[in-house]
């Protein structure tokens, strides 16, 4: 075999090895987009509803869509703010996994309160259970036929 020959093999072999490369990397980035982007659609699905219940009957009550993770706390970095001097900057959070709906208290200050009981650990939710944060109530809602505001 000619040094001709062989050089040809070696640069047809380290192309098919480059192509190979590109497309293997071609294959990681688009898995990742996909992922991404179904990611991003379930965050953005409305799952149910938290509807704060207003302190006197001349306040409309406020209507806030519930996704995968929702967070609650005065903090302007969460999902719903709760705008009460009792509320930790990020005092709750519901969550849904498996099919179960959990609220969670995140080490508040004044803890956070299920049905007028205040919950020390990760709790199940349930449709029309009522979450206290301060004097601030909100009624959840699963059942989205039932609550969605009004247009």
């Amino acid at each position: 075999m000619s040094v001709e020959a062989l050089i040809f093999i070696l640069r047809l072999l380290a192309g098919l090895c480059l192509f190979g490369f590109m497309l293997t990397l071609l294959v990681i980035v688009w898995r990742g987009m996909t992922q991404a982007e179904r990611q991003l659609r379930a965050a953005r699905t409305t799952l149910g509803f938290l509807t704060r219940q207003p302190p006197d009957s001349a306040s409309a009550a406020e209507v806030f869509p519930l996704g995968a993770v929702t967070t609650l706390g005065r903090a302007l970095s969460n999902n719903i703010v709760v705008q009460d001097d009792f509320a930790s900057a990020e005092h709750a959070r519901i969550v849904r996994e498996e099919g179960r709906w959990w609220l969670e208290d995140r080490d508040s200050s004044n803890g956070t309160r299920l049905n007028e009981a205040t919950i020390k650990e990760r709790t199940a939710l349930a449709h029309g259970d009522v979450i206290w944060i301060g004097s601030c109530s909100y009624r959840l809602a699963l059942d989205s036929e039932t609550v969605a505001p009004a247009p």
